[in-house]
């Protein structure tokens, strides 16, 4: 079975697009994969783009030869969208493979290790307060934040994760320096910001209950001066971790040696060398895996690594309900599975999107048994919904 041809398929996707490969065989055959530009990506699908002309007309199953190849093809750049665009492909050629099989994508990662797999709420309420026109109902204060916690308690979600908001100045608004919103590249932490953090902190924690694990994403607004200052400002709070990220292992490795809390990291690197000075430094105690960005398959090989150092790895997943059934694959199979992150608040036109939804159950993810990913996007519907002309972070504002 030989790859015939390749193509992107992007929707809008309220505040930002979809992104797709498709992926065609000389058998009939489709695989497909989502990946993503609006995380700071763009350029994503030009790479898409030049590097499929290696790849038609060559075998489906040799998906490691085509990542060796268009690894030495870019050498020059590696990482960033240039493996982005890579794992995209990487993941198509997996869907097909497994499909040709007659078998889900875990049974070519080693096989099944679990049946469900426990998630937390991301971006709880994180969604309703930055886009609520899109994921109602809106949350304008600390009382909203609180709702939305019982919520995910009454509906069985046993985890969740949070950001980072300031709540005195009228209604709620994020707090991101780290990606210009607002425009302080010092990425400063003061007592205004810890005061807020907390507070929603303990909005959470009163709507959850006492059993809720609670996660807080920092991400990079901030440095490891102002990291530790807030750190020790919660360091009585009970968190389930704290999401960091640094360019400079040894400076994280520093920042978690002071903290209180286990703390997670690594969701924005790609491939296995960029991996390894975090943990040859101890940096983490959670390795976060951008199975997306990577490809699934090499993050199998990340996660083996992370092993090696007695480091468990949780999923990077805040994008469509394709990547979450990727992401269930590799949860179902990789041993030194932490936890799974997925995005319970939806679009409105999510389900007209994919063939299959995700299903939960009592705080965890059913895994897919059909073949491929277990869920296909429909094609008819995404191309009935015609891209904006960018999205994400790029475009985002506080109004």
């Amino acid at each position: 079975m030989k790859v015939t041809s390749v193509e992107t398929l992007i929707c809008d996707a309220g505040w930002r697009n979809y992104y797709f490969v498709k992926l065609s065989t000389d058998a009939g055959i489709t695989g497909w994969s989502e990946y993503d530009e609006g995380f700071g990506s763009p350029g994503v699908t030009a790479v898409i783009e030049q590097l499929k002309n290696r790849l038609v007309g060559q075998p489906v199953n040799d998906h490691e030869r085509f990542f060796q190849l268009a690894s030495c093809l870019t050498r020059p750049a590696p990482g960033s969208v240039v493996g982005e665009g890579i794992g995209a492909l990487e993941n198509a050629l997996l869907d097909a493979k497994a499909k040709a099989l007659g078998v889900p994508c875990y049974e070519l990662l080693g096989g099944k290790l679990r049946d469900k797999v426990r998630v937390y709420w991301s971006h709880c309420p994180t969604w309703r307060i930055n886009h609520p026109t899109f994921y109602p109902p809106a949350v304008t204060d600390l009382e909203g934040v609180k709702r939305t916690a019982a919520e995910a308690r009454e509906r069985g979600f046993t985890a969740l994760k949070t950001n980072l908001f300031i709540h005195e100045d009228g209604p709620a608004y994020a707090w991101r320096a780290g990606f210009a919103i607002p425009f302080m590249p010092e990425l400063p932490i003061d007592k205004k910001f810890i005061r807020n953090v907390r507070r929603h902190l303990e909005a959470l924690r009163e709507g959850g209950g006492p059993d809720m694990d609670i996660l807080i994403d920092i991400n990079f607004n901030a440095k490891p001066e102002g990291l530790l200052k807030f750190l020790r400002a919660i360091a009585d709070l009970d968190m389930f971790w704290v999401e960091i990220d640094l360019h400079n292992p040894a400076a994280l490795a520093y920042v978690r040696q002071h903290s209180a809390h286990p703390i997670s990291s690594c969701e924005t690197l790609i491939g296995v060398r960029n991996f390894l000075p975090y943990f040859e430094k101890q940096a983490v105690d959670v390795a976060i895996v951008d199975t997306v960005w990577n490809g699934v398959w090499q993050s199998m090989k990340i996660a083996a690594l992370a092993d090696a150092h007695d480091v468990n790895v949780a999923p990077h997943n805040f994008y469509g309900d394709l990547c979450t059934m990727m992401n269930a694959n590799f949860a179902a199979a990789v041993p030194n599975l932490h936890i799974m992150e997925v995005d319970v608040d939806r679009l409105p036109w999510e389900n007209e999107l994919f063939t299959h939804a995700p299903e939960f159950r009592d705080g965890h993810l059913l895994v897919p048994t059909r073949p491929g990913w277990g869920t296909e996007p429909i094609e008819e519907a995404i191309r009935a919904r015609p891209p904006k002309v960018a999205g994400g972070l790029l475009q985002y504002k506080r109004s």
